[in-house]
């Protein structure tokens, strides 16, 4: 096993807590005692460990004898990454954790956990991991693997070692299959590569020549078709970014749909760079998954229910926008009659990304998601599956949430595996363009976009890796008096201004293509326009060829 492997192995368990701080509810609970020692099993066989040991060793490399005949298994880099991810701390707000830990979300991370840790007694220990972490949150120095042990209120922990190693074992293989695919896309990239560099690629990284205006949006949709499907009206909000054109020259739409946990302002950026080159961007707040509803104790996801119906909500949302302003053109004067409502993009992040792909045509089919929602994410190592398998409790149907006024989408790490099929995404007749993070640990590149990227069969599509990024290095920085979810340094990445300035450029490259028809545009859709795009410390690919044949010889090759 090799040490990064180990580390972030090691790492995962507070990975999941602080990367799902963004789907939180709940409130506190206390512990009466403390654990002391760690109880490794295996089968019918037990070796116990103090956790003061592992305190030490951390703190100053120090091993005890108990502790050494542990480490007599490691290597030293090994060791050196061990003694690491103890130190690791992870600042988080403990009511954003407790939100998170009772939400369906975190109850079924919980109850997932509880596969390999138990009480002292041997008892399911949902209660008692709950508890641990939210108390280890309080911290203000922040929350350790350590500070999680010492906050369990049990005398000791039951670690099953034999559960745990099968666990490893899928990791380790997860991670070799990954680099390897990731290397693929890469080099089936570069297969396609032609040395000339496009002309201008750097003028889409340049603000445009319109002036703009930004104004904020509002309508109650309590239209029928809302409430066939989900049996509630809903507020629906936005801002628009209207460009400030000509009279009567039509303007082309563009639709952004944020991820969960964010808001109508995480890609502010995008839509002012869109808007100063002629695009009218309307940014939607998706209020049942936005970062003010998952900061509300009272409005957060208090039911399986009320989470599966965000799946079909978030759609609505962008329809009943753009029937609004069809009926309804005066609503923007002085813009009245001069968005071109035919001719819509849409821009997607994670949850956004479904929202987007579902518009496009993929079909939602609840049957096919939960035959795959039967393993464990702990099988698949994919955080993501905790939230697309909320849709479960949608009743058993095909959902076609297409909006044919959508022409084109752009779905930045979205989540697909689950709540698509193969089926589901080769009915996409519009162009698709997939960005996905080389090292995105809440909707892993492969399993959620490189996969599901071999499934589409329209003519243009793209796939776009960002190296060195992570599920969060796209979105923006949030102004000090907007409502913000913290999420951790390390899970954020050290590439966002460079990971944005690709998504501008990609964004406009794509939309002046395949929503204004500009054939000059084709250029700048090209690994040569990437690779001058990007930069050495942040590489950038972009494929258009990518077959599943070629995915399908991967595992066999790092087993």
């Amino acid at each position: 096993m090799d040490t990064l492997s180990l580390k972030w192995f090691l790492l995962l368990p507070l990975s999941v807590v602080a990367g799902l701080s963004i789907f939180l509810v709940g409130s506190r609970e206390l512990s009466v005692t403390a654990a002391e020692r760690i109880i490794f099993r295996y089968g019918f066989f037990e070796r116990s460990l103090p956790i003061a040991d592992l305190e030490q060793f951390a703190a100053t490399g120090q091993a005890s004898p108990e502790l050494s005949r542990y480490l007599r298994l490691l290597s030293p880099g090994q060791r050196q990454q061990l003694r690491l991810a103890l130190q690791e701390r992870l600042r988080l707000s403990p009511v954003a954790v407790a939100q998170l830990l009772y939400s369906p979300l975190g109850q079924e991370l919980m109850a997932q956990a509880g596969r390999i840790l138990e009480t002292q007694s041997r008892q399911e220990n949902a209660l008692a991991l709950r508890s641990a972490l939210i108390l280890a949150a309080t911290d203000p120095k922040g929350l350790t693997a350590l500070s999680v042990m010492r906050h369990y209120p049990s005398p000791s922990i039951r670690f099953d070692l034999k559960e745990g190693l099968a666990i490893l074992k899928n990791f380790q293989h997860t991670i070799r299959e990954t680099e390897t695919i990731l290397e693929v896309v890469r080099q089936q990239a570069l297969e396609h590569h032609t040395a000339s560099v496009p002309v201008s690629v750097q003028s889409l990284l340049q603000a445009g020549p319109w002036r703009w205006l930004e104004m904020p949006w509002a309508a109650v949709d309590q239209s029928p078709q809302r409430l066939q499907l989900t049996g509630h009206s809903r507020l629906v909000e936005a801002d628009f970014y209207l460009p400030i054109v000509p009279a009567g020259q039509r303007v082309p739409v563009v639709i952004i749909s944020h991820g969960l946990g964010a808001n109508r302002h995480s890609y502010r950026y995008l839509c002012r760079h869109l808007a100063s080159h002629g695009f009218a961007v309307i940014a939607l707040e998706h209020r049942g998954s936005s970062t003010r509803r998952l900061l509300s104790f009272s409005m957060g996801y208090g039911s399986p229910m009320a989470a599966a119906q965000e799946f079909l909500d978030r759609p609505l949302d962008v329809t009943f926008v753009l029937n609004r302003l069809g009926a309804f053109p005066e609503q923007l004067y002085p813009w009245s009659g001069q968005l071109n409502l035919e001719r819509v993009a849409v821009i997607g992040q994670s949850f956004g990304g479904y929202t987007a792909l579902a518009l496009a045509g993929a079909p939602l089919d609840v049957q096919q998601l939960r035959r795959h929602c039967t393993k464990s994410f702990l099988d698949s190592l994919n955080v993501s599956l905790l939230l697309q398998c909320q849709a479960r409790a949608l009743p058993a149907t095909v959902y076609s949430l297409q909006d044919p006024r959508v022409q084109a989408v752009i779905a930045v790490n979205p989540i697909t595996s689950a709540v698509f099929s193969p089926e589901s995404l080769s009915q996409l007749k519009i162009p698709v363009m997939f960005v996905a993070a080389s090292n995105d640990t809440i909707a892993p590149a492969v399993e959620e976009q490189i996969y599901p990227f071999t499934w589409l069969k329209t003519r243009d599509r793209y796939l776009v890796l960002i190296d060195d990024a992570t599920h969060f290095s796209t979105i923006g920085e949030a102004n000090q008096s907007e409502p913000v979810l913290p999420v951790p340094k390390e899970l954020v990445g050290a590439t966002p201004p460079r990971s944005r300035t690709y998504l501008r450029g990609l964004s406009l490259a794509f939309l002046r293509l395949h929503l204004l028809g500009d054939e000059q545009a084709r250029q700048w859709l090209t690994l040569a326009a990437a690779m001058a795009l990007s930069s050495p410390t942040c590489g950038l690919s972009l494929t258009q060829s990518l077959t599943p044949e070629l995915l399908r010889k991967v595992p066999q090759a790092v087993k």
